[in-house]
């Protein structure tokens, strides 16, 4: 593709749009308007015109990472300080702990792969179960039971597309085990990023179908000098090129790239709160960029700091479908405003040191009860979440999958 400036300027004046991902527009059983049909496809021929400024890319291909005991690292140190508030002195001659090959890696390139993070038998286990809980919540928030919020985040370029907020029960809860548990090489890494402080913000499946367009380029958070999150893209099946692996432009996390980025201005930077940006699209800069695709094997992760650029490219296969879990945590020091694919049952509830904690007392188990009779931390925040969904006459339904609830008689479990 070889625009002219003419047909540049008239593409961009289009552009009065939100280009993060996370920027919200509107609900999966809605049908687009007839302007926001208009912004979609002028959003899509941005993000096809990007690409074609873009070098071909490569895989992003995994690092071995060398773990010290209790890691404290970039980010992670500030927050502990600040939820401790204590105020930590350094003897003479005592040098700061260094970091993993990977927290290293990921300071640099802002992005960074984790092979086999996953179990073969889960990720199959996983993706049955994040098609069938799609099924389940797209019936509930057609019929009314359930606020399509609660159960759904947007995305730009919804068509074809998917980002369905997961439970706290069942498989998710053993990806978690096998992600953050014990003998886990994101949970020690997460932990250098973020401090047992980090707040988990997302935990949600994302599929892109085939047909689902090219993304325009986009950080998540805006630059800031503390970095705001962390996302872990998990894939549930083989990723290959044209398939629409996520793209990477590794190097991208500073203010240097993001007032290149943005031609000059870091506010725009700010379109994920917003919703709203048109910069020009910076060419050269585009031109003179690594990429990186996220050609993942079934299992692999792929972690990037929100910051990084990056965007989902083109499914343009015949009957493929890309699913990725995956969680993000928040530093408990971000000042920016982020997005979070969380059910509103358990946002602002669980930290890091939280989770490893209730994945411990769990032990390999899905569900435990407390020594109040309880469920336990993810069991309790599941029932709360359960209370989103009603029956049409407005008695209140409790899922759990195969397990009962402790809720009491005062609730109608249907």
């Amino acid at each position: 593709i070889s625009p002219s400036g003419s047909s540049r300027t008239m593409l961009l004046s289009l552009l009065h749009i939100g280009l993060a991902a996370r920027c919200r527009t509107r609900p999966p059983t809605m049908q687009a308007s007839g302007l926001e049909a208009e912004r979609n496809k002028a959003t899509a021929r941005r993000g096809v015109m990007e690409r074609s400024f873009l070098q071909p890319g490569t895989a992003l291909v995994a690092l071995e990472q060398k773990r010290a005991a209790n890691p404290i690292g970039f980010g992670a140190k500030a927050a502990a300080a600040q939820v401790k508030k204590k105020k930590k002195t350094r003897t003479k001659g005592s040098r700061a702990r260094p970091l993993s090959a990977l927290a290293t890696e990921l300071k640099a390139s802002g992005v960074v792969r984790i092979d086999g993070a996953l179990s073969p038998a889960l990720v199959e286990e996983l993706r049955e179960f994040v098609d069938a809980e799609r099924v389940q919540a797209t019936a509930d928030v057609k019929a009314g039971r359930c606020d399509q919020k609660a159960r759904f985040a947007d995305l730009v370029l919804l068509d074809k597309r998917c980002d369905l907020l997961l439970p706290l029960h069942g498989p998710p809860i053993a990806a978690l085990q096998e992600l953050l548990g014990e003998g886990s090489v994101l949970g020690p890494l997460l932990q250098e990023v973020v401090g047992e402080a980090g707040v988990l913000q997302e935990l949600a499946c994302l599929t892109s179908e085939p047909g689902s367009a090219q993304q325009p380029l986009h950080p998540d958070t805006p630059w800031t000098p503390i970095p705001s999150a962390y996302t872990a893209f998990i894939a549930l099946q083989d990723v290959d090129v044209e398939m629409g692996p996520t793209l990477y432009l590794p190097g991208t996390q500073t203010k240097e790239a993001h007032t290149s980025f943005f031609g000059g201005d870091l506010s725009l930077g700010n379109a994920g709160v917003s919703g709203v940006r048109r910069p020009p699209i910076p060419e050269e800069f585009l031109r003179s960029r690594e990429v990186k695709l996220g050609l993942l094997k079934a299992g692999d992760l792929a972690l990037y700091n929100q910051q990084t650029l990056h965007c989902g490219s083109a499914n343009e296969s015949r009957d493929k479908v890309r699913r990725q879990f995956y969680i993000s945590m928040k530093n408990p020091l971000a000042q920016s405003k982020l997005c979070a694919s969380l059910r509103p049952a358990f946002r602002n509830k669980l930290t890091l040191g939280a989770m490893k904690d209730e994945l411990a007392a769990l032990n390999g188990r899905r569900t435990r009860v407390d020594e109040g009779g309880g469920r336990g931390l993810f069991g309790k925040l599941d029932e709360v979440d359960a209370l989103e969904v009603r029956d049409t006459e407005g008695a209140v339904q409790i899922r759990f999958g195969d397990e009962g609830s402790q809720l009491g008689s005062e609730y109608e479990i249907i």
